[in-house]
């Protein structure tokens, strides 16, 4: 299990008392031991409701890129997410002269501060506002091999002030597997009739694209089959910021069965069923994306 460890200070002895019952107090409010993740969620949850004015941390092992990560209650410092890694913020105190003008400052002098004041919350009102932008990739394929295999269909959708999807099939010289057809309903007749060449299709997507963000469950895969078969056809590869949603969901969601889409749609609420159909399979990433907020708050 997990090791643990929880500091209090200015708390009642109740609340001290309490954790003794699970945790070793091996110095003044200071108490370790080895919980599973529901015993210290439950034991925090009821250090939050005991707390009254005092403060708290909790710090436990986690499956980031440190080992651990730690929470805060009514203390100068706060656990700040940089990409699924928790930094230290310490908060900054403001004293009660600083909270309102001098005394002694001309009627013009308390006027700038004033308007200066209320600049800087518009700037923060603003910057809160900001519109995401963003783009959401997804392809299918042939075949899971980039060197050897094509792409055969094409999905993303633009967001920003306006969302806009994009579409494409792909013609290929060879004829589809029966476990591909069967998988994605794709078939050698729609890719004729419907697809267009795969330079075409990928000059229409990089234009698409731009410079946006590019997101995707398990992107890589995608960025490797897209750079592949732009360097194929002589253009230059993908550089745009990446993210994966499936990295974060693995980091938000330590204890799924697996990580199939499907999977992890259901545990965040989504019960539609993934059609492995590139823009369809892009409209659930794109719901997906909403739900995981250390993903969403970094867009």
């Amino acid at each position: 299990m997990p090791f643990t460890v929880i500091t209090l200070s200015k708390v009642p002895n109740s609340l001290k008392g309490d954790l003794t019952k699970w945790l070793q107090e091996v110095a003044g409010g200071v108490y370790i031991g080895n919980l599973n993740t529901k015993v210290r969620e439950k034991l925090w949850d009821r250090v939050k409701d005991n707390l009254k004015d005092g403060e708290a941390t909790i710090s436990y092992y986690y499956r980031n890129e440190i080992g651990y990560n730690f929470e805060t209650i009514n203390g100068n410092r706060e656990s700040l997410d940089s990409e699924g890694l928790p930094l230290v913020l310490i908060k900054k105190e403001i004293r009660e002269k600083d909270r309102s003008l001098q005394e002694g400052f001309s009627k013009a002098v308390q006027f700038r501060k004033i308007k200066n004041i209320e600049h800087s919350k518009l700037k923060k009102s603003n910057n809160k506002e900001k519109i995401k932008k963003y783009i959401v990739l997804d392809l299918e394929t042939d075949g899971l091999d980039p060197t050897k295999d094509n792409i055969i269909e094409i999905g993303a959708i633009k967001v920003g002030e306006k969302t806009e999807n994009f579409q494409r099939f792909v013609k290929i010289d060879r004829k589809l597997s029966e476990e591909i057809e069967t998988l994605t309903k794709i078939n050698n007749k729609i890719l004729e009739e419907e697809g267009i060449s795969v330079d075409l299709a990928l000059k229409e997507l990089i234009e698409f694209i731009g410079d946006t963000i590019i997101l995707g469950y398990n992107i890589g895969f995608d960025i490797k089959f897209l750079n592949k078969s732009l360097e194929k056809e002589g253009m230059p590869k993908i550089n745009n910021k990446v993210y994966d949603i499936m990295q974060f969901i693995k980091r938000d969601n330590l204890f799924l069965k697996n990580y199939k889409l499907e999977t992890v749609l259901k545990s965040y609420g989504i019960e539609e069923k993934v059609p492995h159909r590139a823009l369809e399979d892009a409209i659930l990433e794109e719901k997906l994306i909403h739900k995981v907020k250390k993903l969403w708050d970094i867009l």
